[in-house]
């Protein structure tokens, strides 16, 4: 048996030190009041872990400890059949304790569940102190039935109750926390999943855009390479040509060289056979104008060919003017020689009548006029040579002028090639920081699109917890719901001042999302639904059956209610939430009026429960998610401005890089038509030098042609004398004759009328010729006119064009000539006939090698602009494609469509159509979409986790409520049992006890019914002594269902008189199993005990004297 076998005090209450041991049976301290007796008592309970000063019969720690000392310390040896025991608890008076176990430090934990094994519980059950047995008559039948409960162990179903309570309160939370962060993140999906399919729609218009744009450029690339390629193949084949154009040239110059050298070495042969012969000089004067006249022709082609559009266009008119000519000179020819007749006719009518004078003179005249003609034709040959060797000299300084014509020169360039190349490489830089800027503003742009979606998941965060509804669906369906019965969800039915939030959420707490109803039918009917729609749960509050608890006041301080608004009808619903919470400022002033004395909340939200648990920390209210949400609106009102500055700066710095990509093309183009010039111009001045010598040669033949036609210029001038003075003869002889005539005209004035006929037609039809010869002169003035106006449009192409007539009108003249020469010289002299051939095949070889050449020169000059235009073309596509290559290396992971330009560049449209609708897309949102939604899947599982263990948790407390109802019948009928059976021991009658709510037996009283005599008696209509009787088999029946090793009863017999104190020992005696220590003045009881311990005191101090009575009588 487990017992106390040993106690040891030192300084505690009024015993300086004590030492005692105790048998396993019952032992009683006696002595007289004051001794110190009930000290013993509140030692055992103190070593055995007791906290309440007042169970101890103290008010202050200093009350435990003895007078001048300073700790005080009580030792418990426990006996068993197994070994010993010991538990010790010091106390020092500053309040501090120290515990032992087996004398090892231990806790107060550790010592109560040591006893605990030995049935023995923190409960105090089996320690009955002084007046408690009285205590147990007049407490209330809830007080009595509490006795119950600890005895079957109802403390421990509570706490596991509340241990289960407290997990569903987690989970609970849990599940709220999780539905709020749930309910957060599927708002924020829902928005989120609006920018995904933007974005996505963005993709695929700028993946359409980014194909259609790239096979347009892979297009145009192929197509400018294949372009490329073949002006190369052109350049190249027209390189070929040129140099072998060139190399024929070449040939056919030395050929000509050569023939002219055969030609000038015949000719001196020739010039050397016949010195003395006019002919010969006259033959080779020819031959050499005809040669340079050929050259000259064949140079002047090709500015005829030029002219030739043009010149047939005004060449039309002036062949008609020619026409025109023609017939006027041809109607003169007519007039002329009908005048002719006339005056033949005229003259053979008057002819007798002329005299011999008259005829005279006529012949006079006539020889007048055949020198003056001889004359004229000579001065017309000599003005023709000096026409011919003018135009010689004229055709020469062409051919200098075609040789290197001066507006041919090629002028310097006003454009410097290496600014132009320096532009091109400070533009380059330019697009290449553009681009740097370019990228950096893009990962901006990323990184603000990064941050928008941030803030609006944060937006969209405390979106939901300013709004309950969201942060739970069934409380979403719920207020869907048009249901009168319901009033809607607590939170949103109240109203307090913003200083209170804290205090308010913090009181509320849960029950804040809780569904204010009017009824529990409403409320059961709501549950349906909410299983129906899958929404899930929902916690109800139905006015027609809550019980609310009365609101709490301390001093100043009074219940949160006091601070909540609300409307009447669900006044009961906020006093269900708030009424048992004391408002108080701060922690200080809860702890002042004792935690545990009530429920307190403090206005920053902390919570005093009355269990002595304290929660507190930053909570998230929804008056500051409010704020916190119109800052965070504010910060993406700014981010988005920021945001769409950067795009619109993008867009420009786009511009301006695509008008710099423009300009440095064009500049490229520039450059390499420059410095093409630049080449050509070398090409030209190696051709210059090669014609500065053929310049030399034709200026020294110009030089002697010219001295030919100034001594032929003084015999001309000599003639024209001549002429001056035969025409002064011939006017003189001619005057005389018409002295002559005019006289015969006097003699003959009354001749026939026929005569005067005639010489009226006369004189009419040479007033005609006259007439017809200025209208031929006018006409002929037009044709100069017209030509003129050729001349001036073609300009320097277009005289030469005219040149080359006169020229070849020359050339045949002088072949003409030169046949006739050739013909005379042939028939003079047989000698020199085989050179005239020789000549003659010569000039015609070189005849046909000057057309070659010039057909050659105009070939190569074909060649040459073909060549520069392609050149020019072969610039241009490279640099175009280069261009297109840079542009191209932005696709380069392009697909390549199979379509048309007209479709690409239709899809091209509508994709920049659709992108520029779509405006500022956040493309992040794609990848945060799928990770959001995941979140949300493993949400949901966590919450159907939670709710299966709430689910657990649930059926646990029902189950624990059911075996709490099971144990606390079992141990309620048992104890009653055990009472009636207490009463055949003693003679007061028949006893029970009873629950008056045995339906609900955790609400019910516990009182105790007499019967005697067949009449029920109430427990005041007992004496004293036997209420205390009574109490004492309550006690003991409680014992005997759950015995305890030992039992401290402490004057529990003062009011017995001797029969009930025979009684009260015959019921000790019966529970021999069990260790009885008492404090008694009851002699019976004494009798009756196997020891008793005398207590005295002297002083201040107790002092312990101990007698075995059993000892005693056996002696």
């Amino acid at each position: 048996m487990f017992s106390i076998s040993r106690l040891k005090l030192r300084n505690f209450k009024s015993f300086k030190a004590a030492d005692v041991s105790l048998p396993e049976s019952i032992v009683c301290f006696a002595g007289p009041n004051g001794s110190g007796k009930s000290n013993l008592c509140d030692a055992i309970r103190f070593a055995m872990g007791e906290t309440s000063l007042r169970s101890l019969r103290a008010k202050k720690v200093r009350e435990l400890i003895h007078a001048g000392a300073r700790t005080a310390e009580v030792s418990l040896s426990f006996a068993d059949g197994s070994g010993k025991t010991e538990i010790k608890r010091a106390i020092r008076e500053d309040g501090k304790i120290q515990y032992r176990l087996n004398g090892k430090k231990t806790t107060r934990g550790a010592i109560l569940e040591a006893l605990k094994k030995h049935n023995l519980d923190g409960s105090g059950r089996n320690t009955i102190a002084q007046g408690e047995v009285q205590h147990i008559i007049s407490m209330s039948g809830k007080e009595r039935r509490l006795i119950i409960d600890n005895v079957a162990g109802i403390a421990d179903f509570e706490e596991k109750k509340k241990e289960a309570l407290r997990e569903l309160e987690t989970v609970e939370t849990r599940i709220k926390d999780a539905n709020l962060v749930l309910g957060e993140r599927k708002v924020f999906l829902k928005e989120l999943e609006k920018e995904k399919e933007v974005a996505l729609q963005y993709m695929d218009s700028r993946e359409k855009l980014t194909n259609a744009k790239g096979t347009l450029l892979k297009t145009e690339i192929q197509r400018l390479e294949k372009e490329l390629e073949s002006t190369l193949g052109k350049e190249q084949g027209l390189v070929s040509e040129k140099q072998e154009r060139e190399k024929e040239l070449e040939e056919i110059n030395g050929r000509i060289s050569e023939m002219e050298a055969k030609r000038h070495q015949t000719s001196q042969e020739l010039q050397a056979r016949q010195k003395t012969n006019a002919m010969v000089r006259r033959l080779e004067e020819l031959k050499a104008s005809i040669g340079s006249k050929r050259q000259l022709v064949e140079d002047k082609k090709t500015y005829v060919k030029q002219a030739a559009e043009e010149k047939t266009q005004i060449s039309g008119k002036l062949e008609e003017e020619k026409k025109a000519v023609q017939e006027l000179e041809k109607e003169v020819r007519r007039l002329q020689e009908e005048l002719s007749r006339a005056e033949s006719k005229l003259a053979s009518h008057g002819g007798a009548a002329e005299d011999e004078k008259i005829a005279e003179i006529r012949k006079q005249i006539y020889s007048f006029e055949q020198e003056l003609s001889d004359t004229k034709e000579r001065l017309i040959s000599i003005s023709s040579e000096i026409q011919s060797k003018n135009q010689l000299i004229q055709a020469k300084k062409d051919e200098l002028e075609s040789i290197f014509p001066e507006h041919a020169e090629e002028e310097e360039s006003s454009e410097n090639p290496e600014k132009l190349r320096a532009e091109v490489e400070r533009i380059a830089s330019e697009i290449e920081k553009s681009f740097s800027k370019t990228k950096d503003i893009n990962n901006r742009v990323s990184e603000l699109d990064r941050e928008l979606l941030e803030l609006k998941e944060k937006a969209s965060i405390f979106k939901v917890r300013t709004s309950p509804r969201l942060a739970n669906p069934a409380l979403s369906l719920i207020s869907e719901m048009k249901d009168p019965g319901i009033h809607g969800i607590m939170a949103d039915l109240i109203s307090f001042e913003p200083e209170y939030a804290g205090a308010v959420e913090a009181a509320g707490g849960s029950r804040l999302l809780y569904v204010v109803v009017d009824s529990v039918d409403t409320a059961t009917k709501t549950i349906e639904k909410l299983k129906k729609a899958k929404a899930g749960r929902a916690t109800f509050i139905p006015l027609d059956s809550i019980r609310t608890g009365r609101p709490v006041k301390s001093g100043r301080f009074s219940s949160v209610l006091e601070v909540v608004e609300c409307k009447p009808e669900i006044r009961r619903a906020a006093e269900y939430v708030f009424a048992e919470t004391l408002l108080v400022d701060r922690a200080s002033d809860a702890k002042k009026l004792g935690v545990g004395t009530a429920r307190m909340v403090t206005l920053d939200g902390e919570i005093f429960e009355r269990s002595g648990i304290v929660s507190g920390g930053r909570a998230q209210s929804s008056i500051l998610s409010a704020n916190q949400l119109r800052n965070i609106e504010k910060q993406l009102a700014d981010v988005k401005s920021q945001k769409d500055s950067l795009v619109q700066e993008l867009y420009s710095i786009r511009e301006d890089e695509s008008a710099m990509r423009a300009s440095k093309s064009q500049l490229e183009i520039q450059l390499k038509t420059i410095e093409m010039k630049q080449s050509l111009a070398e090409e030209k001045s190696r051709e210059k030098e090669a014609a500065r010598k053929r310049r030399e040669r034709l200026s020294g033949e110009i030089s002697q042609l010219e001295s030919s036609v100034t001594a032929l210029a003084q015999e001309k001038n000599k003639l024209a004398e001549l002429v001056s003075e035969k025409h002064d003869r011939l006017s003189s002889a001619r005057k005389q004759l018409e002295a002559e005539e005019e006289r015969f005209r006097k003699l003959s004035e009354e001749s026939s009328q026929e005569r005067a006929d005639l010489s009226a037609e006369v004189s009419g039809l040479r007033t005609r010729i006259e007439g017809m010869i200025n209208e031929s002169r006018l006409r002929e003035q037009e044709c100069k006119s017209k030509e003129e106006r050729i001349l001036k449009l073609e300009k320097e192409a277009k005289e030469a064009s005219e040149k080359t007539k006169e020229v070849n009108k020359q050339i045949a003249d002088e072949q003409k000539e030169l046949a006739e020469l050739e013909q005379k010289i042939s028939s003079a002299s047989k000698a020199i006939e085989k050179l005239f051939e020789n000549m003659k095949g010569m000039e015609e070889e070189l005849q046909e090698l000057g057309g070659k050449r010039g057909e050659k020169r105009v070939a190569l000059d074909k060649i040459g602009r073909d060549l520069n235009q392609l050149e020019v073309k072969k610039a241009t596509s490279s640099t175009r494609l280069e261009d297109l290559n840079t542009e191209f290396s932005e696709f380069q992971d392009a697909r390549y469509l199979d379509a048309g330009r007209d479709e690409l560049n239709k899809m091209i449209a509508e994709a920049e159509r659709t992108l520029a609708g779509l405006g500022n897309v956040n493309m992040s949102a794609i990848e945060m979409y799928d990770k959001r939604k995941s979140e949300i899947e493993q949400a949901e599982e966590r919450i159907g986790k939670l709710d299966r263990e709430r689910g657990a948790i649930l059926s646990m407390i029902e189950e624990i409520e059911e075996h709490k109802k099971e144990a606390f019948f079992e141990t309620f009928d048992a104890v009653n049992r055990n009472f009636e059976k207490l009463f055949e021991h003693i003679s007061i009658g028949q006893g029970h006890l009873y629950l008056n709510n045995p339906s609900d037996p955790f609400e019910s009283g516990l009182f105790i019914k007499l019967r005697r005599k067949n009449k029920d008696h109430s427990l005041d209509s007992l004496s004293g002594g036997e209420k205390t009787l009574v109490a004492l088999m309550f006690v003991f029946a409680l014992q005997f269902f759950k015995p305890a090793p030992f039992y401290i009863l402490d004057e529990v017999d003062a009011a017995l008189d001797k029969p009930n104190s025979k009684n009260l020992a015959d019921l000790i005696m019966k529970t021999k199993d069990s260790q009885f220590v008492m404090v008694t003045h009851n002699d019976t009881i004494m009798s009756n005990s196997d020891v008793v311990i005398g207590v005295t005191k002297t002083g201040d101090v107790s002092k312990l004297v101990g007698i075995k009575l059993k000892q005693v009588a056996a002696a």
